[in-house]
């Protein structure tokens, strides 16, 4: 009866206890293939010659995640995460302009796991990997000005994909939080855009078998910050 005690103390001081939160926000890359094959498409059908100003660079994210500490050198938890991009192409001359804007968000849910490899009094090093579902959504809008007269069009598409991740942050401990910054890839495995409205695929112009498809597949590193609580 004392060994079982004692072996249920000892498992209860090895499992972690309490939890936390932690926002992160900065800079994130994208493949898009797709996006930047079908802006280009849009600008060869411009009436003249126009140019590609943006197209579809690393972009600002921003994520908030709650956590469990599952043993001393383990976390897991699930959360949220948002990020944009885009490209734009335009065209002008004195008789007017032609302006096509795209824009593609997502929204990410998903669950993680970190492991601690290296853990002091103020410096932690871990390992995280993560699993996501990847709601995408893409504008495409056109607009132009010819002398008196303007017009625009404007179609939407979305699509679901998983995605994975792995990384490793480096933070520095306070005695309630602790900051310090994560790097890592993620690869999408990509999803069909479909129109929001109708649900019909966005089809390749020149390839009608082919449909277009979403890939936020690339680099990321962030900021981070992480507040203990007790749960």
């Amino acid at each position: 009866m004392i060994t079982l005690s004692m072996l249920l103390v000892s498992a209860q001081q090895a499992m972690g206890q309490g939890g936390g939160i932690t926002f992160a926000a900065g800079l994130e890359s994208s493949q898009m293939d797709d996006m930047k094959y079908l802006q280009e498409h849009i600008l060869s059908t411009y009436p003249a010659e126009g140019e590609i100003t943006s197209s579809f660079p690393p972009y600002t994210s921003f994520s908030i995640n709650l956590f469990k500490v599952l043993y001393d050198h383990i976390h897991v938890g699930a959360g949220y995460s948002y990020s944009t991009t885009g490209g734009k192409s335009s065209y002008a001359d004195y008789s007017g302009h032609i302006i096509t804007d795209i824009t593609a968000s997502s929204h990410r849910l998903g669950a993680y796991i970190s492991y601690l490899v290296m853990g002091g009094d103020r410096l932690n090093l871990a390992l995280n990997g993560r699993l996501d579902a990847i709601l995408t959504n893409v504008s495409v809008e056109s607009f132009y000005s010819i002398y008196n007269y303007s017009d625009g069009i404007e179609n939407e598409y979305r699509s679901i994909s998983p995605a994975g991740s792995v990384g490793a942050e480096l933070m520095y401990n306070f005695k309630s939080f602790s900051m310090g910054t994560d790097a890592g890839y993620l690869v999408d495995l990509q999803g069909n855009l479909k129109d929001s409205g109708n649900g019909n695929p966005l089809v390749d112009p020149n390839d009608t078998d082919r449909v277009l498809r979403s890939d936020w597949t690339g680099w990321y590193v962030h900021l981070k910050a992480l507040i203990w609580l007790n749960f």
